[in-house]
């Protein structure tokens, strides 16, 4: 397993880019869902902030396992959420 530092880092890089694509995506269709693109930016900075608590703040007693899959399930679930709002994003431009 990683250092909490580097699985902060890629919470941050991976939820950053969706921000940035969203921008982007603003950028160059001004008209188009400005609010749902909004929304999705929403949606990735709530995402960033609730991974960032959970590996800031293990609860040994909601988590009966070991810490290794605790850290782990939080980059899974940094993974499925990206892809999500990532499809969410690109769903947009049809």
């Amino acid at each position: 397993m990683a250092s909490r530092k580097k699985l902060k880092k890629d919470i941050n890089s991976f939820c950053l880019k969706v921000v940035f694509e969203c921008f982007t995506f603003l950028e160059y269709t001004p008209s188009l869902n400005q609010e749902n693109t909004r929304d999705i930016m929403y949606d990735a900075v709530n995402l960033r902030n609730k991974l960032i608590y959970m590996v800031n703040h293990p609860k040994e007693r909601e988590w009966p396992g070991s810490v290794k899959e605790y850290y782990s399930q939080i980059r899974e679930e940094l993974y499925r959420q990206n892809v999500s709002l990532l499809k969410r994003l690109n769903n947009l431009s049809r």
